[in-house]
């Protein structure tokens, strides 16, 4: 994915830094970071895309050196070159001047009022508002495209919305004509049917872009359906934009009800996966259950998994074959989620080579609780070394009314509500962990000694012991039984 950048001209439109362009093309140049380099060539420490600055400290004083020192900084990739005025210089080089605009480098002067700390600073600042602005941005077109498929024109509705959230266009097609439009298609745009037909050909790409005019033209395959996504905008596109797309693919491809996700969306469905375990929609629940070749109403179990050994690339779309299931993403502690029907047995958890953590079965709407049940069990999972699937509800479970448990958690474990939210999760741990110590600190990544000082603050506001084991069994049913969430664990 691209790194976030600003425009050339928002720097320039700060009046506060008082830059002003002397030469080179005035088309907008996007800026990835400030770089401040006195050396002859610079451009050996550049790799793209920075705003290089320079007060000309031992600056070349032949034109034939400066027009070299330009050439190697546009071969760098530099976004421009700002130069300072005093306290060598008085000002800015004409053949310098020359040079930039022959070779097509913006450069600015830098006024003496003006420290290159401040326009690194300043840089800084735009990218991480550019930054957030971005993940804002994703985050409101993630919750509209997944409200669109839950719409009963789903597939068409993800596409409009797609167009829209892209502020481009939008094209699902197939190998014989389009099937729905977002946004309008700029006329004489034979991208769409040239890109569809290449990623449809046999042993075609999964994914092709092409450039027009200062836009851009994307088309990604979905999965083994006979179906491609073709969306454009101009300018092109953005980090955030191709991360929208990525997961207007995602849906896209549940709603057609593929058996295989794309590699290169593995991000978006994990993206999708969050989106489902978050909130769990219950209008969602069809098109989900389609995609996974199941009929709505059943059971569903939450699969958390990771390699036992050393790290090494997952394969995806294996990983969600074992599993039986398309609805399996990687995330980015290298792990894998999965959402699967409860039909059997989970066959990743009888490998070695993983540490697996699987829900009890559950129906739609206890989702988001098994979730966050199963994050747990992986921590545990990965400090014992072996996987665990969450029993259901049965034995003591089973005998005692769902009501009447939430109850007597809530009450066991009322002193604990008002008290600091690491406490509950580890006297989980240590419970969790058959009360050694060491294990609880592995599960949740703090010294031992942490363990048993939360322990025994936990235990002196319960007003028990934690080593009698009725007191023990009868602070994990509480913990089994808590409703989720619980204000001690937000």
């Amino acid at each position: 994915m691209a790194t976030v950048t600003i425009g050339l001209h928002e720097l320039l439109g700060r009046t506060d830094l008082g830059l002003t362009q002397l030469s080179g093309p005035r088309a907008d140049r996007t800026i990835r970071w400030v770089h401040i380099c006195e050396l002859p060539d610079p451009g050996l420490y550049l790799t793209g895309g920075e705003l290089l600055l320079t007060a000309g400290v031992d600056f070349p004083d032949s034109r034939a050196e400066i027009h070299r020192y330009v050439r190697r900084l546009v071969a760098a990739g530099a976004a421009g070159l700002g130069f300072g005025v005093t306290p060598v210089h008085d000002e800015v080089p004409p053949d310098l001047v020359t040079a930039c605009q022959r070779h097509g480098l913006p450069l600015l002067l830098v006024p003496s009022r003006t420290s290159f700390l401040v326009i690194s600073q300043v840089v800084s600042l735009m990218l991480a508002a550019q930054e957030r602005a971005g993940q804002h941005r994703i985050s409101l077109a993630q919750a509209a495209l997944t409200r669109a498929a839950a719409r009963p024109d789903g597939v068409a509705a993800v596409v409009r919305q797609l167009g829209a959230a892209l502020g481009g266009w939008a094209v699902l097609v197939d190998a014989r004509h389009r099937l729905s439009s977002g946004g309008a298609v700029p006329a004489g745009t034979g991208e769409v049917e040239e890109l569809a037909a290449r990623l449809l050909a046999p042993g075609g790409p999964s994914s092709a872009t092409a450039h027009r005019d200062g836009g851009q033209v994307v088309a990604q395959a979905l999965g083994r359906t006979d179906r491609v996504l073709v969306a454009g905008r101009e300018p092109a596109f953005f980090t955030a934009d191709r991360a929208i797309l990525e997961v207007g693919v995602a849906l896209l491809t549940v709603l057609s009800g593929a058996d295989r996700l794309p590699a290169p969306v593995a991000e978006s469905v994990a993206a999708l996966l969050a989106e489902v375990l978050d909130g769990a929609a219950a209008e969602v629940e069809p098109h989900v259950a389609a995609a996974a070749g199941v009929p709505a109403g059943g059971e569903w179990q939450v699969v958390r998994a990771r390699r036992a050994g050393a790290a090494g690339e997952i394969d995806r779309a294996e990983v969600a074959t074992r599993l039986g299931t398309p609805l399996a993403g990687l995330l980015a502690d290298g792990g894998v989620r999965a959402l699967v029907p409860a039909t059997g047995p989970c066959q990743l958890a009888a490998d070695p080579r993983w540490l697996v953590a699987v829900s009890a079965p559950v129906r739609w709407a206890g989702l988001p609780g098994a979730a966050r049940r199963v994050e747990r069990l992986l921590k545990q999972a990965v400090a014992q070394g072996r996987s665990i699937i969450e029993s259901p509800r049965t034995g003591v479970d089973g005998l005692v009314p769902p009501a009447e448990a939430a109850e007597f958690a809530l009450t066991r474990l009322a002193p604990l509500a008002g008290a600091p939210a690491p406490l509950i999760e580890t006297l989980r741990a240590w419970l969790a962990g058959g009360g050694n110590w060491e294990t609880a600190a592995a599960m949740l990544g703090v010294h031992r000694n942490t363990v048993r000082h939360r322990v025994a603050t936990a235990a002196k506001l319960l007003g028990c012991d934690p080593q009698d084991p009725d007191t023990r069994a009868e602070l994990w049913l509480a913990l089994r039984w808590l409703p989720e969430p619980h204000p001690a664990q937000t």
